[in-house]
């Protein structure tokens, strides 16, 4: 991952769980949300962890692809024939299979692809983030993939764009990073901890050492910076552990 890739993935991963706290929250629509993003903003239904299908899309991305939701459907293998440049989309399929497999809704996949715009005679470079989500439809969660896609060259607009658009707590702007470096144990074992559970409730509950447990505590101080119960527990609730 070079530089470019790397600075901007944080950016987008910091925005996007903003932007899933407030989907599953009902704090607005992702039509709202697609409706002033300057990007392709593409929703997957999901059955097994698979991808089902597109069940929406902005209008930004249908009108720069020149089609609807409902012939990208009926397209089959020729949505991909038409808008990418083949050789790229084997390490894409591969990377993507990967992610849905871990189930990680902490992450999220990055990469770059060339994309033929209606229209156009060449192609453009996008990024793309494929970020696992839940979306409130009918009073319900629904588990969707979610990809948010943007010319490179048109990138810090849409960044720019999330922000105003997300109303962000200041204590998950400034602690993000920190989450992020996280292990999924490590989380896993502050769920717990912040449920008031000893060392020894962990073990047994994780069937790991009384000493394996306390070397994660140690890590987990270290990279949170939280000393106390009262700090733990602020950080769980912030990001949604307990």
């Amino acid at each position: 991952m070079n530089s470019f890739e790397a600075k901007t993935g944080l950016v987008l991963s910091e925005q996007l769980y903003g932007v899933q706290k407030n989907l599953r929250d009902g704090a607005y629509g992702l039509e709202d949300l697609g409706a002033v993003l300057p990007a392709s903003v593409m929703v997957h239904g999901l059955e097994q962890g698979r991808p089902q299908g597109i069940v929406y899309m902005n209008d930004w991305g249908c009108e720069r692809l020149g089609t609807s939701v409902n012939d990208l459907n009926s397209m089959g293998d020729d949505y991909y024939n038409r808008y990418f440049v083949q050789q790229e989309l084997g390490p894409i399929f591969t990377g993507l299979s990967g992610y849905l497999a871990a189930a990680d809704i902490d992450s999220q996949f990055n990469f770059f692809q060339r994309v033929k715009f209606h229209g156009a005679d060449a192609y453009t470079w996008c990024y793309t983030v494929c970020k696992l989500i839940q979306l409130k439809e009918k009073s319900a969660l629904k588990d969707r993939l979610v990809m948010l896609s943007s010319p490179v060259a048109g990138l810090d607009a849409m960044i720019s764009r999330v922000n105003k658009v997300l109303d962000e707590d200041v204590y998950i702007k400034k602690h993000y990073r920190i989450f992020a470096a996280l292990t999924r144990r490590e989380k896993e074992i502050i769920r717990l901890l912040a449920n008031g559970k000893s060392s020894r409730d962990i073990a047994e509950d994780l069937f790991v050492s009384v000493h394996t447990v306390q070397t994660h505590r140690k890590n987990i101080i270290r990279k949170t910076g939280c000393h106390s119960f009262a700090e733990l527990l602020k950080f769980a609730l912030a990001f949604e552990l307990i």
